[in-house]
């Protein structure tokens, strides 16, 4: 067996290994077991490679390539569908850019240092050195998923459906133009083989000049695709600013809104115990209930059927029961929030108003009255916080719910506090639990309930 073989397959078991940590980082836990994964990764990668020695047309074996590659991240991962196709991309894209940019450089390289040393009377690559300048180029691909792992984050971090959709179509746009280059390359387009008729310098000079058209193009597709792609996170990442900073204008608004009824229902107080005294002088007893009402409504004293124990909300849960009510939603609310909750206020609010917002909004689109219900729950449980809520839903897939804008919010709230969340739909009910630690020990949540 050569040297030179079993370095590069030293080098691409090696980015075998770190392609799965990359996936172990950013996706879900495996469906399969993590032996079985990787020897498919393995097996596909050798499949192809024997393939091209046959004979197989270079862009039929990479679309073919692609394909299963995608296909496996799609079975193999339990995360939603959209996902695992943007992080199978993006890993499609560094394999097929680094490995052509470091194939290509590398091939310089060695073409100039060949031709230098035996004075320009060899203008090829030996087979051997071919599969030195393999190696060294797999490593680059280890290199970039390396530091991609690191970076890459914020990218990965809970984003909508749409937006690793867009990325993802860039990204099959790119490798499909370096795809036909490469194709274009082994067919003899970009590269002269041999010297048939051509002045012997041609072949050497033809070939240097094509790697560094490969280079090139490859260069300019990294920066393109990995611009793109963080630029659109750094906008992502400002748009879900400003939605919490006007979300934030309005959680005080409301609050104020409530501070400013009970002002004036207290400044106006004297002059509604004279009434009601004269009232019931007069005992007129079913006027001044009435009168009792109209000022408990006023104030929005009705609003203190939701005592939580934290003011912030009971207002909001008081304003969602009242915009619950225009939609005939049956309310049900027990919220006990603890005296040594750890979690914001703010972002408790943010917490609580996306989850019933939800809610609602599902129980407006259901014409079922049986299901137009909100149930919503919280309390301490030993160490944690629960929250748990139910709510009509015409959906029947769990994970047609949890993509948008609303759950994003209660998923980074989630993970602020290192919690963890559930949920599933059942019988046209959607389920959520929510499990928060109580203390900033790092108490273990999941061996709570």
């Amino acid at each position: 067996m050569r040297g030179d073989f079993i370095l590069f397959l030293f080098c691409y078991m090696g980015y075998i290994w770190t392609l799965y940590r990359f996936c172990k980082k950013y996706l879900n836990d495996l469906k399969i077991d993590r032996r079985v994964f990787i020897i498919l990764l393995f097996v596909m990668e050798a499949v192809f490679n024997l393939n091209g020695s046959v004979g197989t047309p270079y862009i039929l074996r990479a679309m073919l390539s692609h394909m299963l590659f995608v296909g496996l991240f799609l079975i193999a991962f339990s995360d939603h569908a959209m996902k695992k196709f943007f992080a199978a991309m993006v890993l499609i894209a560094v394999k097929t850019l680094a490995l052509n940019f470091g194939s290509s450089f590398f091939s310089c390289i060695v073409l100039a240092c060949t031709n230098w040393i035996t004075g320009g009377q060899v203008a090829y690559i030996e087979p051997w050195l071919e599969g030195v300048t393999g190696t060294a180029a797999y490593c680059l691909v280890i290199l970039v998923q390396i530091v991609l792992r690191k970076k890459f984050t914020s990218v990965f971090n809970h984003k909508i459906s749409s937006w690793y959709l867009m990325i993802s179509v860039l990204l099959i746009c790119i490798v499909t133009v370096v795809d036909i280059v490469n194709w274009g390359a082994s067919n003899g387009i970009m590269v002269v083989s041999n010297a048939n008729g051509a002045v012997y310098w041609n072949v050497y000079y033809n070939q240097i000049f094509s790697h560094i058209g490969i280079c090139l193009l490859t260069i300019l597709s990294m920066c393109i695709a990995g611009g793109f792609i963080f630029f659109m996170n750094k906008i992502y990442l400002e748009q879900r600013q400003t939605e919490k900073y006007y979300s934030q204008i309005e959680f005080y608004k409301m609050l104020n809104e409530q501070y400013l009824q009970m002002e004036r229902l207290r400044h106006d107080m004297k002059n509604h115990v004279l009434v009601l005294h004269g009232l019931w002088t007069r005992k007129e007893f079913e006027k001044a209930g009435n009168y009792l009402e109209k000022m408990m409504e006023s104030g929005n004293i009705g609003g203190c059927d939701e005592v939580t124990g934290n003011q912030a909300v009971d207002a909001l849960l008081y304003n969602k029961k009242k915009q619950a009510e225009t939609f005939c939603v049956r309310w049900v609310c027990d919220v006990q929030i603890p005296r040594d909750c750890t979690i914001d206020t703010f972002d408790l609010c943010v917490l609580f108003g996306n989850l019933l917002d939800n809610a609602i909004k599902a129980c407006e689109e259901q014409e079922d009255k049986e299901y137009r219900f909100v149930d919503i729950r919280a309390q301490q449980v030993k160490k944690c916080f629960l929250l748990v809520m139910k709510n009509g839903t015409i959906v029947e897939d769990a994970k047609q719910v949890k993509q948008g804008i609303g759950f994003l919010n209660i998923y980074e709230t989630v993970k602020k506090y290192d919690g963890t969340v559930k949920f599933k739909v059942e019988n046209n009910v959607f389920e959520i639990s929510i499990l928060f630690p109580m203390n900033g020990d790092g108490y273990n949540v999941k061996q709570t309930v």
